[in-house]
């Protein structure tokens, strides 16, 4: 107990131990039904080590972490994080704040935790922008870029960093938090009739990309180009004497990414 005085639960901790209380009572779970399911699972917690981290004199180790995820059938990231996924802010640390989409999708491998959305700032291709606001847009752009980069060396293992990587999965996961922000809460009229603007000229280069591909892979001609400029993407294709796609089998091993057939 003194050294839980010395040493209090930080934000993070905060969180953990009320995910946990929340949770459990979610699914339903008492004190001991948790408990035994974390001694099942080899890293026992008994009931009065889950009181004690309900109330806060407990702290959780990555182990307990892990543990207790697994027990209440959740990724350890909704214990970390609030269970709200918007512009409300998060503590990552005592001098570290971002929202908590931020949060979440930097938690998912998606991007590092920086507070930046393809729809922020201005563009000088908008009607009337401000030269120096959308000279401040990009810049913050580009050190979001940078740190993306820097952030994606890392934080995923090769094969699923090829694919999370890829330009289409880029602008696809750019497009749908431009549609999460113009269905939201977020803005105001003018905000999302701006995002929509923006959402429109990533389905364009979407559709060019999406269809640069399907033309390298309908003549076969094109289809090394294709694996050099998409790796992970496609794992084995067979082109037809016509110069058709007669087989192309789901990705497998590293940097495979299922596709439609």
């Amino acid at each position: 107990m003194a050294d839980e005085k010395k040493n209090p639960l930080g934000s993070t901790g905060q969180r953990v131990q009320a995910n946990v209380l929340r949770l459990r009572e979610a699914r339903g779970l008492s004190k001991k039904d948790l408990a035994d399911r974390t001694r099942e699972l080899g890293r026992p917690i008994p009931p009065l080590g889950i009181s004690r981290i309900e109330a806060g004199t407990r702290r959780v180790d990555a182990d307990d972490l892990v543990a207790l995820a697994d027990a209440l059938n959740v990724s350890p990231a909704t214990l970390l994080l609030p269970a709200t996924f918007g512009d409300d802010p998060v503590k990552l640390t005592d001098n570290h704040e971002v929202t908590s989409r931020t949060a979440w999708q930097w938690s998912a491998g998606q991007r590092p935790a920086m507070d930046w959305e393809p729809g922020e700032g201005v563009s000088l291709a908008e009607p009337g922008a401000d030269p120096a606001m959308a000279r401040e847009a990009y810049e913050r752009e580009q050190e979001y870029d940078r740190r993306r980069a820097e952030y994606m060396t890392l934080a995923l293992p090769q094969g699923l960093r090829r694919t999370a990587d890829h330009p289409l999965v880029r602008l696809t996961q750019q497009l749908e938090g431009l549609v999460e922000d113009i269905v939201g809460p977020r803005g105001d009229r003018d905000d999302r009739a701006r995002w929509s603007r923006m959402a429109l000229r990533r389905v364009e280069q979407l559709r060019l990309n999406l269809e640069e591909v399907g033309e390298a892979l309908t003549h076969g001609d094109g289809l090394d180009e294709v694996k050099r400029q998409y790796p992970g993407m496609i794992s084995h294709v067979q082109v037809g004497a016509d110069g058709t796609v007669t087989n192309v089998s789901e990705p497998t091993g590293e940097g495979a990414n299922a596709e439609d057939q």
